[in-house]
């Protein structure tokens, strides 16, 4: 309050304004008596009170946050602008690249400059001082008292740090430097601009005026640097400092002994003294450590001991359950919930535990997170791979035996029949068959066991580039990419195109979010990832061009939007119109059909839960409960944060929802959709969780519901991940029993099957005919349940001259039951049923697997 009169001065000057502000807001930095006075006296200000920690920083942050405007400019409660000063500071916002401009701070003096006060020195009260620039130029920090930013530039830095700053009468600075560097990190090819023109008059009272608040200023100013060090490095920290102490420092004490000088031999013992106590300061405050977080209490050293133990413990678990004997073949309705060691969940638990520990501790850097991140990833996707004997789930061998075809022809096939997808779109597969060739091994077998694994380990990176596009807070970051690998439990990791295209997905919006490249150079980054996704997969290339114009219609990024969406629209016309032509126009009246169907597209994937099995019905409703958890975080995340609703995340969570409107996608668009949209909505949850429980200073109770949440999410992805392995886990048994039927079936023969899931279904494919009777019209699944004998027989009749067999296996028992496909038990039934018929011969029979082979007619 003894500053009324400076701060009623400021206030006038910029009411007098040329330009007039768009607003003019004032913080009361934790002073309820002038905050109260302030808004009585200036009813065209807004008055905001001082949300953060107390000082500078806090309160210029607060302001920020309470800001409208595209530009938000800074004048210190004791400075007075000149007229032009708003217009000055906004001409030089004609550049996109421009992050920031400053102006020319003149001292205005109580009394007269005291005649040892060197004008090389002005800094030490705030001022521009000797040795910067004469003229517009651009510089490496601006001066706070006559500064100004883009308002999306500051928020995306996170605002001035408040362990830095002035807090009271305490002279420490640098905040701004810190934030400056910072920004320009961030923003590569972006410039802050001086421009000498933007004046204003900053007030120097008597008490700074002497050489005691000289030598304390020069001291804290050392203490300050050491400390940006600390966070920026000392190059970037110390970058003008270098030229300061090199070129301006020694014509100043030259420059008083030349004949033509006007500057007083009184300034020298200042030049030399204030070097020195600047020089002292800064070594103290390296060797102080100044910049680091204070000593730690006892909480906060148990909490970081937990995090770095917890680590190796939980690993060392994991190696121990995994060397523990698991029947896999006795998994029930859960599916490997049923028989994994305790060892496993003990390993698991520890690592949430583990993790949540880390993103409390705020001295915790990025390698500790990213250890964390990848044994997750390798607990939950390796086990099944170190488990079985072999390669599970039906599609991925479905997708080795294309690889196959790949390598015994060299080029795709003519007539694929419902294989046709994928010699449309045949990219994928001929990286891997060249892959194959390449390593010298006959198969994809052993790449395909690992891909899950390996597909899950090489998306951390795209998503922590990502993410770092929305956040600098590594926390949040890291926070989101575990929250997404604890939440994507709809199982699209296995070997196949739509693995493959998705991680280029997550890859090029990382690359299209990043702005510190010029758009031109980064849609030639994303070129060959743009065309390994147009060649590779039907789907991801349409939601690529959903998620560019997403990107169109943000004014940030429509100049990387607009040649992206360019691009990916050109390559899928000219693929789709070519080479992948007839599928196209196949499908166009099936999409036709289903075009606008939101409902009926979304439920067709969906697991009927009034026929399935028991276990499936309870994993199927921890799936869906996980899955509006999840929505319902990122909702709150953007009503309890706004500034995230103009996030790009918002848009690309969004962005897959019309993906619904197109077609069923053969039952998998719902999950397709939530694949799609997961990166995004992950980011969502992880700042929802910021915002509500990671501690900025000290934990506080609120605390526990991270691990609570972690541990949530994370049981919910090991029901849907793990709940559904009966049906994709094949053992030795089923593999021997389907070389059996190769060894008797011949090219030509028909082989009839439930389902599709059992290894080998489409071993020569290009060679055989199949029929899949559950996965048909509902008719011929229900005359085939009704009367297995006729339903059979008529099946195979259709192909005139055609050797037929049936083979049922246990996975496709399994899939049967647990969708409900077939009534419960209906295979068994329909083994013995055809046991004494007349037109089925019975060629194999053990506990995996039958094959009949069904005579023709006579």
């Amino acid at each position: 309050m003894d500053r009324w009169d400076d701060l009623t001065a400021a206030v006038a000057s910029i009411r007098a304004q040329d330009e007039p502000p768009a607003e003019t807001i004032l913080v009361a930095d934790h002073c309820h008596e002038l905050a109260a006075r302030a808004t009585r006296a200036f009813p065209d200000v807004r008055v905001l009170r001082n949300r953060g920690r107390r000082g500078l920083s806090g309160a210029r942050n607060t302001g920020v946050e309470g800001a409208r405007g595209d530009i938000v400019a800074f004048l210190d409660d004791d400075a007075r602008a000149e007229p032009d000063w708003t217009m000055r500071l906004l001409d030089g916002y004609t550049d996109p690249h421009v992050l920031g401009v400053g102006g020319r701070i003149r001292p205005a003096w109580d009394t007269a400059r005291p005649a040892w006060f060197p004008t090389e020195f002005d800094w030490v009260v705030g001022c521009t001082y000797r040795g910067m620039p004469e003229h517009a130029a651009p510089v490496r920090n601006l001066i706070g008292a006559n500064m100004s930013f883009r308002r999306r530039v500051l928020i995306e830095a996170g605002g001035f740090r408040t362990d830095l700053g002035r807090v009271g009468t305490r002279p420490l600075g640098c905040e701004e430097t810190e934030l400056c560097i910072r920004a320009a990190a961030r923003h590569r090819g972006g410039t802050l601009g001086y421009e000498p023109l933007a004046v204003v008059h900053h007030r120097v009272p008597v008490a700074r005026t002497t050489w005691r608040y000289f030598r304390a200023r020069c001291w804290a100013e050392g203490l300050s640097k050491a400390a940006v060090s600390r966070h920026t490095g000392a190059r970037r920290a110390l970058a003008a400092e270098r030229s300061y102490l090199s070129s301006t420092i020694p014509r100043a004490l030259v420059r008083p002994f030349v004949s033509d000088a006007r500057a007083p031999k009184a300034t020298v013992p200042a030049l030399v003294l204030g070097v020195l106590t600047t020089a002292l300061g800064y070594a103290t405050g390296r060797a102080r450590g100044l910049g680091r977080d204070p000593l730690p209490g006892p909480g906060r050293l148990a909490l970081k001991a937990f995090g770095l133990l917890a680590l190796p413990v939980a690993v060392l678990l994991w190696i121990l359950a995994m060397r523990t004997p698991v029947a896999v073949d006795r998994m029930g309705g859960l599916g490997l919930l049923d028989v994994l060691p305790g060892r496993y969940w003990c390993a698991l638990g520890l690592l949430t535990a583990g993790f949540a520990a880390t993103l409390l501790d705020r001295a915790a850097r990025t390698p500790r997170h990213a250890l964390y991140t990848v044994a997750l990833v390798t607990m939950l996707h390796a086990t099944p791979a170190v488990l079985y004997e072999n390669l599970r789930y039906a599609w991925a061998w479905k997708h080795v035996e294309v690889v196959d075809q790949f390598l015994r022809l060299g080029t795709t096939a003519d007539d694929a029949r419902e294989l046709t997808p994928y010699h449309e779109w045949p990219g994928f597969f001929a990286g891997i068959a060249a892959a194959v060739r390449a390593c010298g091994v006959s198969d994809a077998l052993t790449i395909a066991v690992w891909s899950p694994l390996a597909f899950d380990l090489a998306l951390i990176a795209p998503l922590v580039l990502l993410y770092r596009n929305f956040t600098r807070n590594r926390r949040i970051v890291w926070a989101a990419v575990w929250i997404y690998f604890s939440t994507a439990w709809v199982g699209q990791d296995y070997f196949a195109p739509q693995t493959f295209a998705f991680v280029l997905y997550v890859s090029i919006l990382a690359l299209a979010l990043d702005r510190r490249r010029r758009p031109l150079a980064t849609v030639a980054l994303c070129a060959p990832l743009v065309l390994a996704v147009v060649t590779s997969h039907q789907l991801t290339p349409i939601m690529l061009v959903i998620a560019a114009l997403a990107l169109v219609c943000t004014r940030a990024y429509r100049p990387v939007g607009v040649p992206l969406l360019a691009l990916t629209v050109t390559a899928v016309a000219a693929w789709d119109l070519t080479v992948a032509r007839p599928f196209v126009l196949d499908q166009l009246a099936l999409a036709r059909d289903q075009l606008g169907h939101f409902g009926a597209n979304a439920n067709s994937g969906m697991v009927d839960l009034g026929a399935a099995d028991p276990g499936q019905v309870l994993v199927a409703q921890v799936d869906r409960a996980l899955t509006a958890a999840v929505v319902l975080l990122a909702v709150a995340a953007l009503v309890q944060r706004p500034r995230l609703r103009r996030s790009p995340a918002a848009l690309l969570a969004l962005a897959p929802v019309p993906l619904l409107a197109a077609g069923t996608y053969g039952g998998e668009i719902i999950f397709r959709v939530y694949l799609f949209a997961l990166p995004a909505v992950a980011f969502l949850v992880a700042s929802w969780l910021a915002l509500l429980c990671l501690p900025r200073r000290r934990p506080s109770p609120r605390a526990l519901v991270v691990p609570l949440v972690l541990t949530f999410l994370l049981t919910g992805f090991v029901f849907g991940y793990y709940g559904k392995e009966r049906q994709n886990h094949f053992d030795d048994g089923e593999l021997a029993a389907r070389d059996t039927l190769a060894a008797v079936s011949a090219p030509g023969d028909l082989i009839v099957a439930a389902t599709n899931n059992f290894p080998g279904a489409y071993a020569d494919y290009e060679k055989q005919e199949h029929r899949w009777f559950a996965m048909e019209t509902p008719a011929l699944r229900a005359a085939v349940v009704r009367d297995p004998v006729a339903g059979l027989t008529t099946l195979a009749d259709a192909y005139d001259g055609a050797t037929a067999y049936l083979f049922l296996t246990a996975g496709q028992r399994a899939q049967c039951d647990r969708t409900g496909l077939l009534p419960t038990g209906a295979l068994d039934r329909m083994d013995r049923t055809l046991a004494g018929a007349r037109r089925f011969t019975l060629v194999l029979r053990d506990r995996d697997a039958v094959i009949y082979r069904i005579e023709p007619s006579r």
